[in-house]
C-alpha cells in the first residue's frame, strides 16, 4: 500500500493526466472519475459554487448500500469528459462539435486488440448515435489461452424533440464470451489442467423513453423488454431470463413553494436455468415536496409488491429526504427509505460473471435505510461529503462456490436479516483550469444471522484519481483503487479464508497530434498484482496498450 501511494505521490508531482474521451463498458475495479467538464462550460466543480440545489437533496447517498461489484479484468477507463481537450482554452485548438465521429485502435499485450467507433448523425429533426466496441484478449492469468476472453457491443440511440414532446428509442447488444478458468476442486487452491469449460453471455436491451413538460406539469414513460442469455459449450446448460418492464412519473408544481408527484415502476420476468419460474415487481411511490429558503423537505410512501411464482408480498414503506444549508458553503441533509428491489441475471452476471445455472434469483427486500451526511466546499473548487447510513435487507443475494463444482458461483440468502452500516466520505478539487484531484474511502459493516459470514463483500474500498493537461496536447493521468477485508467460504472442513487486500493502479498518457488525430498508451494493473476479487480468479497482472484514434 505505502509503495502505490509513493507512487501516485509521484504522478501528481510530476503534473501528468490522461484520458480516453469515449465512455467505455466498464470492465474492472478501476472506475472513472466523477468530475465531468463540459465544453465550452466555465471550468469548476459540479456545484463547487452553489451546490445545494433544492432539487437534488439526497446527495450521493440516495442509494446508500450498493452491493454492484465488477469482477471482469480491470480495463482502464477515463472521464466521460465531453472532448479531446477536458480544459478550456481561449483558443480552443481540438474542438469536438467539428468532429463528432470517431475511430478507435489499440493493441497491447495479452494479444489484445482494442477497436472502437462512433457515428453522430441528424436526420430531419432526430438526432442518432451509435457505438460499435470490441476487445478480446487471446491469453490470460492463468492457463495461458484458458483464461483469454472478449467483449463486444453495439449501441443504437435516436433522439426527437418537437414541442414540449421528446421521444428517444435506445437498442444495445453486449456479448462476452470468456471461461471458467477458476478452480475446480474446492480443497486444493490449484487450478484444473483440462480445459475448462467455455461460456458465453448475450444481453440485448430495447427502451423507448417518452417525455413531455408543458407548464408545472411534467410527465415521462418508458417501457423496456430486455433478454439475457448464459449459455455453455459442449453442454445443453443454460441460464435465461427475459424482462418487461416499464417507468412512468409525474410532477405537477402547484406554487412556488410546494410540488407532488408519483413514480411507478414495474417489472416481470421469466427465469429459466435448471429452475423455472416467473417474478414480478411493481413499486409505486407518491411523494410531496416543500421548498422554503435554506430547507427542503420531501415526503411521501413506497407501495411495493413483489411476486416469485406464487408468492406474493406486498408492503408499505416510508420515505423522506430533507436538506438543509446553514450557510453558503455548508449544508447537511437526511433520509429514510425501504422498499423491494429488483435482481435480474444480467445484474448478478455483471457482478459475477462465473455464475453457474439454477440459480434463485429473489427480490431484496429493504425493510428500512436511515441516516444522513453534511457536504460543504471548504475553499473553491472543491467539494467534500459524507455520510452515515444503516439499512436493514431481507433477500440480500451473495456468491459463494458451487458444492459440485467450485469453479462456479451460485446464490445464497441470509435467512433473516442482513444489517449493513455504511460510511462514505469523498473529495474532489480542481486547483487550476488544467489539473484535478479526488478521493473516496468507503467502510461497510455487516451484520448476518444465519450465514458465517457477508460472503466476497469487502469491508473497505478506497479510490484516489489525479489528472493534468501539459500544454494543451500532453495528457496524462493516474488511478488508484484498494479493496480489501474479502471473505470467502472455504471447503467445511477449513471454514473461510480471507482474500489478500489489493492495490490496483492504473496510468496512461494521450498526446493530441492534430485536431483529428492522437495517440495514446494506457498501462493497468502498474503493480503487476494478480489478485482475486472473488476466490479462485485471479486477475491479469501488469497490462498495456498503445493505439490511436481519429476524428472525422
Amino acid at each position: 500500500m505505502k509503495i502505490a501511494i509513493a507512487l501516485i505521490s509521484c504522478v501528481i508531482w510530476i503534473q501528468s493526466y490522461a484520458q480516453n474521451d469515449s465512455t467505455k463498458t466498464k470492465q474492472g475495479e478501476i472506475l472513472t472519475g466523477e468530475v465531468i467538464i463540459e465544453k465550452d462550460k466555465k471550468i469548476m466543480l459540479p456545484q463547487a459554487d452553489k451546490i445545494f440545489l433544492r432539487s437534488t437533496p439526497e446527495s450521493f447517498s440516495n442509494k446508500p448500500i450498493q452491493l454492484a461489484f465488477d469482477v471482469k479484468e480491470p480495463d482502464f477507463e477515463w472521464p466521460d469528459y465531453k472532448s479531446d481537450v477536458p480544459f478550456q482554452f481561449t483558443d480552443d485548438p481540438y474542438p469536438l462539435a467539428n468532429y463528432q465521429n470517431y475511430v478507435k485502435l489499440g493493441y497491447g499485450n495479452f494479444n489484445s486488440p482494442l477497436l472502437e467507433a462512433g457515428l453522430f448523425r441528424t436526420f430531419g429533426n432526430w438526432d442518432s448515435r451509435a457505438k460499435l466496441f470490441y476487445e478480446s484478449f487471446k491469453t490470460g492469468p492463468v492457463n495461458e489461452e484458458n483464461s483469454g476472453n472478449s467483449v463486444a457491443g453495439i449501441d443504437v440511440s435516436a433522439t426527437h424533440v418537437k414541442n414540449d414532446f421528446t421521444i428517444t428509442p435506445l437498442i444495445s447488444f453486449k456479448q462476452r464470451r470468456y471461461k471458467f478458468y477458476g478452480n475446480s476442486n474446492r480443497i486444493n487452491t490449484g487450478f484444473s489442467e483440462v480445459d475448462p469449460v467455455e461460456s458465453k453471455h448475450s444481453h440485448i436491451f430495447s427502451e423507448i423513453a417518452l417525455s413531455w413538460k408543458k407548464g408545472d406539469v411534467n410527465l415521462s414513460f418508458k417501457p423496456h423488454i430486455s433478454s439475457s442469455v448464459q449459455s455453455f459449450d459442449q453442454s445443453n446448460e443454460e441460464n435465461s431470463e427475459i424482462t418487461l418492464g416499464a417507468t412512468g412519473s409525474l410532477a405537477y408544481k402547484i406554487d412556488e413553494a410546494f410540488t407532488t408527484g408519483f413514480e411507478i415502476v414495474g417489472q416481470s420476468a421469466q427465469y429459466d436455468g435448471g429452475l423455472a419460474y416467473d417474478r414480478s415487481l411493481i413499486n409505486i411511490n407518491p411523494w410531496v415536496k416543500h421548498q422554503k429558503d435554506e430547507l427542503t423537505v420531501e415526503a411521501g410512501f413506497m407501495v411495493s409488491s413483489g411476486k416469485v411464482n406464487t408468492e406474493t408480498k406486498t408492503s408499505f414503506y416510508p420515505k423522506a429526504k430533507v436538506s438543509y444549508s446553514f450557510s453558503d458553503e455548508w449544508g447537511v441533509y437526511g433520509l429514510i427509505s425501504g422498499g423491494q428491489e429488483w435482481n435480474s441475471l444480467n445484474g448478478l452476471l455483471n457482478q459475477n460473471e462465473f455464475l453457474d445455472d439454477s440459480l434463485g434469483i429473489t427480490h431484496t427486500e429493504k425493510a428500512f435505510s436511515f441516516g444522513g451526511g453534511i457536504k460543504g466546499t471548504p475553499v473553491k473548487n472543491m467539494l467534500v461529503e459524507a455520510s452515515l447510513i444503516h439499512s436493514s435487507f431481507k433477500g440480500l443475494p451473495f456468491f459463494i462456490p458451487s458444492a459440485s463444482d467450485s469453479a462456479r458461483f451460485v446464490l445464497t440468502y441470509d435467512n433473516e436479516t442482513v444489517s449493513v452500516i455504511s460510511l462514505k466520505t469523498g473529495v474532489n478539487y480542481m486547483p487550476t483550469a488544467t489539473s484535478t484531484y479526488g478521493a473516496s474511502l468507503e467502510l461497510n459493516g455487516y451484520s448476518v444471522e444465519s450465514l458465517d459470514k457477508p460472503w466476497h463483500t469487502p469491508t473497505y474500498i478506497f479510490k484516489a484519481y489525479t489528472s493534468h493537461n501539459i500544454k494543451e496536447k500532453l495528457i496524462v493521468s493516474a488511478y488508484l483503487t484498494s479493496i480489501g477485508g474479502i471473505r470467502a467460504p472455504a471447503d467445511v472442513d477449513f471454514g473461510y479464508m480471507k482474500l489478500a487486500a489489493f492495490t490496483d493502479v492504473s496510468i496512461g498518457a494521450k498526446y493530441l497530434i492534430t485536431p483529428r488525430a492522437s495517440a495514446f498508451i494506457d498501462v493497468n494493473n502498474l503493480l503487476n498484482n494478480e489478485y482475486e476479487r472473488y476466490l479462485g480468479y485471479p486477475i491479469r497482472g501488469l497490462a498495456f496498450k498503445i493505439g490511436g484514434q481519429y476524428r472525422f
